[in-house]
């Protein structure tokens, strides 16, 4: 079975590379033509950076791992399903003042729903967000299992597990429509391209050939085609919303501005609008990292690496914390990191160094291999919720560190990672 393993071994790490190096590409060749002076050394790190990940995939998927099937799944399937639900009522009343079935209201005008929201942030009328964050947070771990576990066992669903699974996809969309927001869509997009590799890879590998015939690939194909272009439909059009239409583009008001051409024809104004917004938002972070790397380093402690952490501790303890941190410096140079990004290193690097970065993503590759081998060889569930939290990281990497942004996100992470090496070792013990 190991052997079979080969064809998809590295397969991840070539996609992701691939995606990666794009969106490099795009910041130093694309619409934009950024005010960076440092570009060899910006160069120089993300090639050291993008090595290690890639080294740390290769001993971590090389090495003989563990894991097995997870026995109480449906138990976390339907409580994850059953606690979206029923948050997703409180959570749009907090988060933007309305009730899910008002979404009609705001369907038509994502930008408005954006601008509601933020409103409603700041009022914070009802007083209650720190406390659902709190609940949101508890739950995280089942709710984040939810559609990876419906596609990792569709086979063995039944009615009560499909209407649960309709549920908390509905939840999702609501949520995300009513506050206007991307990340939901986005994520769920991510969740079903990687998981569906998963199972694609398992079955591979179990049964030494493809799983699917010609036509069930193009019909599969034409399916994540078309949620594709939803998806990058729906972001393009909340984009336009926001931004009052596709006449022009600049970031961060004004630190740079797409160059075009005035006699453009109208039918390729919307495309152009939508390549800068694709493009702004995979490699604007590379500029607010070129900043980071001109600051010194003045270590966070391991609090630099967090949003949620560094936030509350700054709140109940010492704001003069966020100042050691480069975020803060970023800012201070123009770059404001409460409205850009600067990519995942510059969080990392505000407790390590930057020179410590590449180090550091060599374990992470190492994780990110070494589920990927857990969840295809051996079956692991937990490791394929591991490689998929890997996977977002690295999806997020030209912007944030996506995993330890919010509680929530952060305890999910920490729960399965526990699940995860104690299955493993579970697995060591009985064998």
């Amino acid at each position: 079975m190991q052997n079979k393993f080969g064809a998809f071994q590295y397969l991840p790490l070539f996609c992701a590379g691939g995606y990666l190096c794009l969106t490099v590409a795009l910041f130093f060749w694309g619409p934009f033509h950024w005010p960076v002076d440092n570009g060899g050394l910006l160069a120089l790190f993300l090639g050291i950076t993008l090595f290690g990940i890639g080294l740390g995939f290769f001993i971590g998927v090389v090495k003989q791992g563990a894991g097995n099937e997870l026995r109480s799944w449906r138990t976390f399937y339907r409580i994850g399903a059953v606690a979206s639900t029923a948050l997703v009522f409180p959570a749009t009343w907090v988060y933007t003042g309305k009730w899910p079935w008002e979404i009609f209201s705001v369907l038509g005008d994502q930008g408005l729903a954006y601008r509601e929201m933020l409103m409603a942030l700041e009022a914070d009328e009802s007083g209650v967000r720190g406390y659902l964050a709190i609940v949101r947070a508890v739950l995280a771990p089942f709710v984040f299992c939810v559609v990876p576990f419906a596609i990792l066992k569709w086979k063995e669903l039944n009615k009560l597990d499909v209407l649960l699974l309709i549920c908390h996809v509905l939840a999702i969309l609501v949520f995300s429509f009513m506050r206007g927001t991307d990340r939901e869509t986005g994520d769920l997009l991510v969740y079903v391209i990687m998981v569906s590799t998963v199972v694609i890879a398992r079955l591979t590998v179990r049964d030494g050939r493809f799983p699917f015939k010609l036509s069930r690939i193009i019909v599969i194909s034409l399916f994540l085609g078309a949620v594709f272009f939803f998806t990058f439909s729906l972001f393009i059009e909340r984009k336009e919303s926001r931004m009052g239409g596709a006449e022009s583009f600049c970031i961060a008001q004004g630190v740079v501005c797409s160059e075009r051409d005035p006699r453009e024809a109208e039918l390729f104004k919307g495309s152009a609008f939508a390549f800068e917004m694709l493009t702004a938002y995979v490699s604007q972070g590379y500029f607010g990292l070129s900043l980071g790397l001109k600051e010194e380093f003045t270590s966070t402690y391991g609090l630099g690496h967090s949003s949620f952490i560094m936030s509350m501790y700054t709140k109940f303890f010492d704001d003069s914390m966020y100042k050691r941190s480069y975020l803060y410096k970023i800012s201070q140079a123009g770059w404001d990191d409460k409205a850009q990004w600067s990519t995942i290193f510059a969080w990392i690097a505000s407790d390590v160094s930057f020179p410590a970065v590449p180090l550091l993503m060599v374990v992470f590759g190492f994780l990110w291999g070494s589920s990927w081998r857990s969840a295809v060889v051996y079956g692991s569930d937990t490791g394929a919720l591991i490689f998929l939290f890997m996977s977002l990281a690295v999806f997020y990497m030209p912007a944030n560190n996506q995993l330890t942004q919010t509680l929530d996100s952060y305890f999910a992470f920490v729960f399965w990672l526990f699940m995860w090496l104690c299955n493993s070792r579970n697995k060591d013990s009985n064998s």
